[in-house]
């Protein structure tokens, strides 16, 4: 028997026949970010599971706009979001610790360049404010990206926050999945 979450339970992934399903879960479990916890859970609905796989492989390590943006803004959502689980999770880009400790903060923040603070701006519009995506954000955002960079950052930071705030609704937690090890990690993240 697979153990559980408090609210839906993880798929036996013993039981994924399908091989694309079965490496993306394979890879959550070597690399995390998604974690396996999370992805055990979509796996319920197989096409659920293998659309955000895919979503997320192309727009989040894959895509145009930079995977180290991106990932700022994930971490950014996460820490605003307080989401334990996601915000634990690390992707390997090249973000350091210190950078997330001042991301709350990341207006007044020296560690992040102008084009970081653009984007954190953008996320912080679309996580929590539409009205802060004013004329000067925007003007912001087009000296540093092109459209197309914009409308993946978007459509990231909106997938990202709305998975958050379900996978809190859910109770999804790290380490509970047998060898779900601490791949994707952050250094001081335990499992909850």
């Amino acid at each position: 028997m697979s153990p559980t979450v408090p609210n839906i339970s993880y798929f036996p992934i013993e039981r994924l026949e399908d091989e694309e399903l079965r490496a993306a879960l394979e890879h959550a479990a070597s690399h995390g970010t998604p974690r396996p916890e999370s992805q055990a859970v979509r796996a319920h609905v197989p096409e659920i599971l293998r659309a955000f796989s895919r979503g997320w492989d192309r727009a989040f390590r894959n895509g145009v706009c930079p995977h180290d943006i991106k990932e700022l803004c994930r971490l950014y959502v996460s820490k605003t979001a307080d989401c334990r689980y996601c915000g634990a999770q690390r992707s390997g880009a090249d973000v350091s610790e210190e950078a997330v400790a001042d991301l709350a903060d990341f207006e007044r923040s020296e560690r992040f360049s102008a084009r970081e603070r653009a984007a954190l701006a953008y996320a912080r519009a679309i996580a929590w404010d539409p009205a802060l995506a004013d004329d000067a954000l925007w003007a912001q955002l087009r000296r540093h990206f092109t459209d197309e960079q914009l409308v993946e950052l978007g459509w990231f930071i909106g997938l990202t926050l709305g998975q958050q705030r379900w996978i809190k609704t859910v109770g999804v937690r790290h380490g509970e999945l047998p060898a779900s090890g601490t791949a994707g990690l952050a250094p001081a993240a335990e499992p909850a």
